[in-house]
């Protein structure tokens, strides 16, 4: 059975023609199911709990990167499979799963061709596409603790990513085993200016070419403040903020998706 969750954002009536083309799709598709919408009074996972509970076994999400990594940040726990939507300005999650904006993702959705796709954990806390320091200044130590870096640039950024980040994505290219979100591993991104670190030039095999990154494959890291003094942030999914110090971890294919023949994986 399907439950189809709309974000609030959607309530605006510059969407409601394409919704209107998607409800009507999704009948001729018969895939239609029970539906429920965001508001400032109710909860994401709550609501899809409560879906599970009455018998869903796919939630489809329709909005935004936003409302696709919170919900697959809500469903981690859950038996159940995610479809997409994708409407709005930012879209770049369905991108990466090969789904089509608007009334086009409910073909791919009807098809029903899944992947178990790896997703992080940070503390208690799930992200899809990326972990991001809003600070240079951590420490990132080994899970046994047998060693740590520390930055020494100020203007160094720091990415956990699982996706490729849109961030990053400029910066191509990236060896092809990089950023695939079913290998059973994250990414640890370091990206400075005008730095080219020794392990730059053995992953890339080119000594004279300048890279600005460095790319850590791990499954399990811990990020810390260099000091207790800094106030460092972290941003999940370009949302929800937390603070270190705090255990990551990759959960493999830990959530089963909907995918499209496009996929970037």
């Amino acid at each position: 059975m399907y439950f189809y969750l709309y974000d609030a954002f959607l309530q605006d009536k510059k969407y409601a023609k394409v919704l209107a083309e998607i409800d009507a799709r999704l009948i001729d598709l018969s895939i239609q199911g029970r539906t429920s919408r965001l508001t400032i009074l109710n909860d994401m996972k709550e609501l899809i709990t409560d879906a599970v509970k009455r018998g869903a076994d796919t939630v489809v999400i329709l909005g935004d990167d936003k409302t696709v990594t919170r919900a697959i940040s809500a469903i981690a726990e859950l038996d159940v499979a995610l479809g997409v939507i994708p409407i709005g300005a930012n879209t770049a999650v369905a991108r990466y799963l090969g789904i089509p904006e608007g009334v086009a993702a409910c073909e791919v959705l009807s098809k029903r061709v899944r992947e178990s796709i790896d997703i992080g954990k940070a503390g208690s806390n799930y992200f899809a596409f990326y972990l991001r320091s809003m600070s240079p200044h951590v420490k990132i130590v080994s899970p046994l603790r047998e060693y740590a870096l520390t930055l020494l640039s100020d203007d160094a950024e720091i990415f956990v990513c699982n996706f490729l980040p849109h961030e990053l994505e400029r910066e191509a290219p990236y060896p092809a085993s990089f950023f695939v979100p079913r290998d059973g591993k994250l990414e640890l991104v370091v990206k400075e200016r005008g730095k080219n670190s020794l392990i730059d030039r053995w992953l890339f095999q080119n000594a004279d070419e300048k890279r600005e990154f460095t790319i850590l494959p791990f499954t399990t890291l811990r990020i810390e403040a260099d000091t207790l003094e800094r106030d460092v942030r972290l941003v999940l999914d370009n949302d929800k903020v937390i603070k270190p110090p705090i255990d990551i971890t990759v959960l493999p294919h830990h959530v089963s998706v909907i995918v499209g023949k496009d996929r970037m994986f």
